[in-house]
C-alpha cells in the first residue's frame, strides 16, 4: 500500500462528525435571513458584489458565503456569478405565506446561545437560558423588546397549523365569546375572528405582549368583537367566556406551573364551559431522536416539557376538567375538555 494512499473514516465517524457541526449550518441560514440576502433575492439574480453593497456586507467575504448557501442547496449561482433563489429558499422569505424567517432569528440568537449551557441543565437540572443571560427566558424577552418582537414574531410563524386545528376542529357554532389564553400576538384571535363573525374573542397575555399587538389587531375592523385583556394567566385569567383556549401554551411550562394555568382557567369557567388545548404530543412510538430534543429543548430555554395525551389527561382531572375527546393529527393534536 502506497504511504499516500486515502483512507475514508467510518460511516460512524462521518455521521458523528455531521452532527457535531450542525451549528455551522444554521447559523449560515441564521446569517443569510439576518443579513436580508434571501428578501434581496426575491425579485431576481444579483451579483455577489450588489448584494455586498444592499445588505452592507464584506464584499470579499461575501462570495465565499453565498457559494456556501449554494453548497447547501438555497442559492443558484449562474454563469455570470449571479445568485438566486432556489425553492428550498422560499419558506426564508419574510413575505412568504408561513414564513420561517423569524423562527429562524428567535432560534438562532438567544437560544442558539442557551444551548452552549446544555451541560449545566443536565448536571444541575437547572435553567440553561438563565446560565447563558443572568435571567429568565420570558424575563429577559420583557427586558429585551427586540428580542421579544423577533420570539412573537416566530411565534405567530409557526403556530399555523395548530391554529388552523384550532379553528376549523372544533364547533364554535354555539359559542359567543371565546377566551385566547397566552395567544402572543394574536394570529389565532384574528383567524377566529375572521372564521365566526358572530364571535366575540379576548385575547388574554401579559401587558407588554397585548401593548404589542394592539395597533395590528386594532386596524382590522372587528370593533367590539375584539377584547384585549392584559393578565398573567398563572394567576388570572378572565370570566364569562363560553369557550377557553391553550394554543401552544402548556409545553412552554412544567407540571406544577401547568396545573396552575389550567387550576386559573377553571376558577373562570362555568361547569359545562370548554377548553381547548392545542399541543405537540409525545407517544411512544415516535422517533425517540427528534422528540426528545424538542423535550430537551423546552426543560433547558423555559423549564418546560413534552407531554403525551395520559399525561394531559393527569393534569386535567387535577384541575377539575373532563377530558371529552383528542384530535391527533400528527404534529398538533387537539385535546376538548370539559369544566366539571
Amino acid at each position: 500500500m502506497s504511504d499516500h494512499t486515502l483512507i475514508s473514516p467510518p460511516a460512524s465517524d462521518l455521521l458523528l462528525r455531521d452532527a457535531v457541526t450542525g451549528y455551522r449550518r444554521s447559523q449560515v441560514i441564521y446569517a443569510a435571513v439576518k443579513l436580508g440576502i434571501v428578501d434581496a433575492l426575491a425579485d431576481g439574480p444579483r451579483s455577489a458584489a450588489a448584494l455586498a453593497r444592499h445588505c452592507g456586507a464584506d464584499a470579499a467575504v461575501l462570495p465565499r458565503f453565498l457559494r456556501v448557501l449554494v453548497a447547501e442547496g438555497l442559492l443558484g449561482e449562474t454563469a455570470g456569478e449571479e445568485f438566486s433563489l432556489t425553492p428550498h429558499a422560499a419558506p426564508l422569505r419574510s413575505d412568504a405565506p408561513g414564513s420561517l424567517a423569524a423562527w429562524v432569528v428567535t432560534v438562532c440568537e438567544e437560544q442558539f446561545f442557551a444551548w452552549g449551557h446544555v451541560l449545566h441543565t443536565v448536571r444541575t437540572g437547572g435553567s440553561a437560558f438563565e446560565q447563558a443571560f443572568g435571567t429568565g427566558f420570558w424575563q429577559y424577552l420583557r427586558d429585551h423588546d427586540t428580542a421579544a418582537a423577533a420570539y412573537d414574531a416566530g411565534m405567530a410563524d409557526s403556530i399555523g397549523q395548530a391554529r388552523d386545528l384550532v379553528v376549523a376542529g372544533h364547533d364554535f357554532g354555539t359559542a359567543r365569546r371565546v377566551a385566547d389564553i397566552g395567544g402572543g400576538r394574536g394570529a389565532l384571535t384574528a383567524a377566529l375572528l375572521d372564521a365566526h363573525p358572530t364571535l366575540h374573542v379576548t385575547l388574554v397575555d401579559l401587558p407588554d405582549v397585548v401593548t404589542r399587538a394592539a395597533g395590528p389587531l386594532g386596524a382590522r375592523g372587528w370593533g367590539d368583537r375584539l377584547t384585549l385583556a392584559p393578565a398573567d394567566f398563572l394567576d388570572e385569567v378572565p370570566g364569562g367566556h363560553d369557550v377557553h383556549i391553550l394554543c401552544r401554551v402548556l409545553a412552554d411550562w412544567d407540571d406544577h406551573r401547568a396545573r396552575r394555568i389550567l387550576t386559573t382557567c377553571r376558577r373562570a369557567m362555568e361547569p359545562g364551559a370548554v377548553l381547548l388545548i392545542a399541543e405537540g404530543l409525545a407517544r411512544p412510538a415516535d422517533p425517540a431522536g427528534a422528540r426528545g430534543l424538542l423535550d430537551l429543548h423546552l426543560l433547558l430555554l423555559i423549564g418546560g416539557r413534552e407531554r403525551s395525551a395520559d399525561d394531559y389527561r393527569t393534569l386535567l382531572s387535577e384541575a377539575g376538567f373532563t377530558v371529552r375527546g383528542v384530535q391527533d393529527t400528527g404534529r398538533i393534536s387537539l385535546i376538548e375538555a370539559v369544566a366539571c
